[in-house]
């Protein structure tokens, strides 16, 4: 009999957590002896975690991995299967409404069919389902749209248990972006489209809520998230990406965050920081002045700067470090909780000098920064870079900004550092001279995450973009070979074009007519762009962010193309 991982997420499960787990230790007794049982608490705000402490007390073969805020199921489960050691791992929800004892049902249908995963359907000629009218409505209507876009050779992609070979989930986890509404959808998708045969079972539910905990925000983002897996899966080709697989090794890591001072992003930074997956790492924090702050890792120190950019700190920050690499974050960003586990690997390649990854905006920002992240990943604002802003396909890079990115330490001592004149565009300068000087490569990988605050609409948001405008219009003649591409020209030619076209509608007719069919053109395309969420209020705000964004752009690149030199931070 095979060993088995029964992972169960739970969140304010508190008044069935420890029914549940007495009554999967009492089925995996019968059914497969060599078991586990990890329970992962995702951030309850009940009694479930004194709840899970009991059974833990009470059955010698569970244990648990608390989250210590709630980030979704699908997360959950990642977490609870990192935890994991066996050679099939089984999801089980946690509300009894499949019994544990059904966990035998898919390991005879993988032992018949050799399949790689097993998942209990609703949709299964044998499956008995007490089922609310409603639900089997929602599961219907959401069956027919999946068959519609994926093909996928199942019918029920979320009902609550599923047993996978390891293997396949050592494979598909890195892979999947989405850890809240359809997880077990990209999941499954993943793991067919690695190669993995997916078979079905029976099963039997029995609802113990009358209408289960489906609200409107929830059908709203199962819309919303299923759309996006369509596009990453067809358009972006985002899961032929070549990741790499975890290593066993963990060479030393150096976090360096530059901060004025000790403010609540910062410490967000640092707590997600020690919450890492990683255990050989410290932190260098490099604020204006010293502050009173424990840091994780021997190594890690406070190093005040005095008043000083960016650039600056993070080299006092590295300067710091023995470690072998320099993992550069902004204090305004957290990581995920695999950065720095899923970057390593990519630096066993030696031609390899940088990884980064994108910068997402949190959910939890308010919605004019949501909407300030909308506008930086349109592609009518950011074009060939908006992978910056949302995971895309692992690819090749010449720039790559510090808000997320590694650095090979003997790389970064070869070139001296960051340029310290610059900010921002230090980045692209030391990124100039790793690829250009060295020789080297700067790697994209979609999985290597970090979560960025962005600045509110309209002008912090519109602040920055001058800055970034500002030095990259004088990185054109500095720096020709990553800035001068046309890319970065378009907001100030269409800057002047609407100020040209503007200037001659005041003098011909026909002039003006086509002006306004333009400019009309323009804005319909803009609108078209804003819809990047099925929240109207953040939609209504990205539309006129794209257009302020273009023209303060424009006009900060024509800025920075007449300026003489940058002033020193």
């Amino acid at each position: 009999m095979r060993s088995i991982s029964i992972l169960i997420p739970a969140y304010n499960e508190g008044g069935g957590i420890y029914e549940m787990v007495s009554e999967t230790v009492r089925a995996m007794d019968e059914i497969a002896p060599d078991y586990e049982v990890i329970v992962i608490d995702d951030g309850s705000d009940d009694d479930t975690p004194a709840s899970i402490q009991l059974a833990i007390r009470d059955f010698p073969r569970v244990a648990s991995v608390r989250l210590p805020e709630n980030t979704g199921k699908g997360n959950a489960l990642r977490r609870g299967f990192q935890a994991s050691c066996k050679e099939l791992v089984c999801f089980l929800d946690a509300d009894l409404d499949i019994h544990p004892f059904q966990v035998r049902n898919l390991l005879d249908e993988m032992g018949r069919t050799g399949a790689d995963v097993v998942i209990g359907s609703k949709r299964h000629a044998l499956s008995k389902v007490d089922y609310p009218g409603i639900r089997r409505f929602y599961s219907t209507l959401y069956y027919y749209l999946i068959l519609l876009l994926f093909r996928l050779p199942i019918k029920d992609s979320q009902t609550g248990i599923k047993l996978f070979r390891r293997e396949v989930l050592e494979r598909a986890f890195p892979r999947v972006v989405n850890m809240q509404y359809v997880m077990d959808l990209e999941l499954l998708l993943v793991a067919h489209y690695l190669g993995y045969e997916i078979a079905t079972a029976p099963v039997r539910i029995s609802y113990q809520r009358e209408y289960g905990r489906i609200t409107y925000g929830d059908i709203r983002g199962i819309i919303v998230d299923t759309m996006s897996l369509f596009y990453r899966f067809y358009l972006l080709g985002y899961y032929g990406s070549p990741l790499k697989p975890v290593v066993d090794y963990e060479p030393g890591i150096s976090i360096v965050i530059p901060t004025r001072g000790l403010d609540e992003m910062t410490a967000e930074c640092l707590r997600k920081c020690a919450e890492l997956n990683y255990e050989n790492f410290d932190i260098k924090l490099v604020p204006d002045e010293p502050v009173d702050v424990e840091l994780p890792g021997s190594g890690s120190r406070v190093i005040s700067s005095g008043k000083t950019g960016p650039a600056a700190k993070r080299n006092m920050g590295a300067a710091d470090s023995g470690a072998d690499i320099i993992a550069f974050i902004d204090s305004d960003a957290y990581p995920d909780y695999d950065w720095l586990r899923n970057a390593v690997p990519y630096f066993e390649d030696e031609k390899v000098a940088a990884v980064g990854g994108p910068a997402v905006t949190p959910m939890a920002d308010n919605k004019r920064q949501q909407a300030s992240g909308a506008v930086y990943s349109a592609t009518l604002v950011s074009g060939s870079t908006r992978y910056r802003y949302r995971p895309h396909a692992f690819k090749k890079v010449q720039d790559y900004p510090t808000s997320n990115l590694l650095v090979r330490k003997a790389d970064f001592n070869a070139v001296g550092g960051f340029h310290e004149e610059y900010y921002p565009g230090e980045d692209t300068v030391l990124c100039l001279k790793l690829t250009h000087d060295l020789g080297k490569q700067i790697l994209y990988v979609p999985n290597v995450l970090v979560h960025h605050h962005r600045r509110a609409l309209m002008l912090p948001h519109l602040r920055q973009v001058w800055s970034y405008a500002v030095h990259r219009g004088f990185f054109v003649k500095r720096f020709p070979e990553t800035s001068r591409r046309l890319q970065y020209f378009i907001p100030s030619i269409f800057l002047l074009a609407v100020l040209a076209g503007l200037a001659g509608s005041l003098f011909n007719g026909y002039v003006l007519i086509g002006y306004l069919c333009v400019v009309g053109a323009y804005l319909a395309l803009a609108l078209v762009s804003s819809v990047k969420t099925l929240s109207l209020t953040i939609n209504l705000l990205v539309f006129p962010g794209i257009v302020a964004t273009h023209l303060t752009y424009g006009a900060g690149f024509i800025a920075g193309l007449l300026s003489r030199r940058m002033r020193e931070q």
